[in-house]
């Protein structure tokens, strides 16, 4: 017997001494910290992928590239309609602008979908209702004259012109134009919290330009 308590004094001296991290109710309590500390960051905490996290930036984003979006789309079916008049004088360089009109059209008509869904999201009116546009950059303007939108005269000049001159008017407003959403693009690239917004801006950015960039050596070739 006083073998069995002398060995069961060790083990209690042994026991006592565990550090803390091996104390059965130690871990516990730390395991059940971790649990509450977990919930309450997955609860109050906005995620960086929930959809609906976003700041003013991105809404104004969305809401002003929609306009500028809308006369792309515009611009492009005007030069379509009117360069189709004059395919018959042989013009290589209109064979490639008119196909990148028709990417405009169809890539930025989808964007536009999506940029309307996303400000449904935020709760956010789904166009800038007001005559300016660009606060939320810190550059305040009045629509017509957001950067790179073209003129209602320089639009019915367009309308009116016919082969090389429509080509090259088309292509010198439409790179004017990109620029002016790459400006805005860009901006909300490093200032927008929301995900899916910041990256959209990012693949404008990189499309438009490659667009700029064969626009450039198209109107060169035509002179």
């Amino acid at each position: 017997m006083e073998e069995l308590r002398g060995l069961d004094d060790t083990t209690t001296n042994e026991s006592s001494e565990l550090p803390w991290w091996r104390s059965p109710l130690n871990v516990s309590l730390a395991a059940l910290l971790l649990l509450v500390a977990g919930f309450a960051l997955g609860t109050f905490v906005p995620r960086g992928d929930d959809p609906t996290v976003h700041n003013s930036v991105d809404t104004g984003f969305l809401q002003d590239m929609r306009i500028h979006h809308e006369q792309a789309v515009n611009m492009s079916l005007i030069y379509l309609d009117v360069s189709a008049k004059g395919m018959g004088d042989g013009s290589e360089s209109r064979g490639t602008l008119r196909l990148i009109a028709r990417e405009i059209i169809v890539n930025q008509s989808n964007e536009s979908g999506r940029m309307v869904q996303m400000l449904r999201q935020f709760g956010a009116a789904e166009t800038n209702e007001t005559d300016q546009v660009m606060g939320w950059m810190g550059e305040p303007t009045p629509l017509d004259k957001m950067p790179g939108l073209a003129s209602d005269a320089e639009l019915k000049t367009l309308q009116e012109s016919r082969g090389a001159a429509a080509d090259k008017m088309f292509g010198e407003l439409m790179i004017a134009h990109h620029k002016g959403g790459i400006h805005m693009a860009e901006h909300v690239s490093m200032h927008g919290s929301n995900d899916e917004v910041t990256t959209l801006a990012a693949a404008m950015v990189k499309a438009q330009t490659g667009e700029i960039a064969e626009m450039e050596k198209l109107l060169a070739a035509i002179g």
